[in-house]
């Protein structure tokens, strides 16, 4: 398929373009025409080739790679590439102050055009995964989820950094906190004020991300 905001081609599982960052249309939504399908013709299998591991596409900077190898070290875990998001993603477990098991989603991704539009909708895709790839119990039920999408850029774009200064959107039993990390400059931004919801969990859910995310 190709990118409906530039054109260039990218795999049909692709939420986001990697090239623009601009959201894709799911299965669901596009109803392609059926075309015919010809009659099979017997050839030889072709010679088996070897395909590339996700973690070798070319879209990512050798700063981010070491990033993510850096978060790797600190969450002892390697990190799982996700294709339908282009995102690298960590899972982590805590135990709140209020005796709640804290399931957590670092997904990070990198690049340095994302403006407001599209991390906005980065965090969405971002939230919808973690809901549906959240462990155990319900939510709610001495269970909470917390996401945190991460954009990755070589300098901070005006867009990116607007929207993760404003209050997260609300959920029930789960948390977002989008992050823009300045690989230049080593510096995180993110939204500082507290919101009414979720008041107690804020000050421990923004101490996780500090001590995940540094560079």
């Amino acid at each position: 398929m190709f990118c409906i905001h530039c054109g260039k081609e990218i795999k049909e599982t692709y939420h986001f373009c990697p090239y623009c960052g601009g959201s894709q249309p799911t299965l669901e939504e596009v109803d392609p025409a059926p075309t015919p399908t010809p009659a099979p013709t017997p050839t030889p299998a072709p010679a088996p080739t070897p395909t590339p591991a996700p973690e070798t596409n070319p879209g990512f900077s050798p700063e981010f790679r070491e990033y993510i190898g850096l978060l790797e070290r600190r969450l002892n875990q390697k990190a799982n590439y996700v294709p339908e998001l282009y995102s690298y993603v960590f899972y982590t477990e805590r135990i709140s102050p209020a005796l709640a098991k804290m399931k957590q989603f670092f997904i990070l991704t990198e690049n340095s055009y994302t403006d407001y539009q599209n991390m906005k909708n980065y965090t969405h895709a971002c939230m919808e995964y973690a809901r549906k790839s959240y462990p155990g119990l319900p939510r709610g039920i001495m269970g909470g989820l917390v996401v945190y999408p991460v954009m990755c850029q070589a300098k901070v774009t005006s867009g990116a950094y607007q929207f993760v200064q404003e209050m997260p959107a609300s959920h029930y039993a789960a948390f977002e906190m989008p992050v823009v990390v300045e690989l230049s400059t080593k510096n995180l931004y993110f939204c500082t004020k507290k919101p009414v919801w979720g008041f107690a969990m804020a000050g421990g859910i923004r101490k996780t991300m500090e001590e995940a995310l540094r560079v």
